[in-house]
C-alpha cells in the first residue's frame, strides 16, 4: 500500500471513506486514513520496514501539517471506535441519532464531502484525546 490519500483528492475521498466506515470493520489503519483525509494531508510513512507497517496498523501517520514544519508522527484518534471522536467530525449543525461510532463517522465524513466543509481544527481533536 502507498500513501493513504493525496492532498489533491482528499475532499473527494471523504465520501468513499464514509462508505468504508459502514462496510469495513473498525480499524486503526482506517482511523489513520480518515485523519489524513479530514486534514487534507498525506501520510508520508514509506512502509519500508516492519515497524512502519505496524505504525500504520496502529493508527499512526507521518505527516506535515504546515509546509516547512517538518514531518511528525501523529496517532490518529479512534474515529471508528470512539463515539466522541466520531462526533467531533460532524459538521456544525449536523446531528445524528446513531450511538455507533462507525455510523456517526460515516455520516460525518459524507456530510463533510457533500457540503465541502473545511476540516475541524486539529486542536479540537487533540483536546478530545486529553479528556
Amino acid at each position: 500500500m502507498g500513501a493513504f490519500i493525496s492532498s489533491d483528492d482528499a475532499q473527494v475521498n471523504l465520501y468513499g471513506l464514509g462508505s468504508r466506515c459502514l462496510h469495513e470493520p473498525a480499524s486503526r489503519s482506517l482511523d489513520g486514513e480518515i485523519y489524513c483525509a479530514i486534514h487534507n494531508v498525506t501520510d508520508c510513512n514509506p512502509l519500508t520496514n516492519n515497524q512502519q507497517f505496524q505504525a500504520r496498523e496502529s493508527g499512526e501517520v507521518l505527516v506535515e501539517h504546515c509546509p516547512g514544519e517538518g514531518l511528525h508522527w501523529i496517532e490518529a484518534p479512534p474515529f471508528t471506535t470512539g463515539l466522541r471522536y466520531a462526533e467531533s467530525l460532524l459538521p456544525e449543525g449536523v446531528l445524528t441519532f446513531y450511538r455507533d461510532a462507525r455510523r456517526v463517522c460515516a455520516t460525518a465524513l459524507q456530510a463533510r464531502a457533500l457540503a465541502n466543509e473545511p476540516a475541524p481544527p486539529v486542536s479540537n481533536i487533540v483536546q478530545l484525546r486529553k479528556v
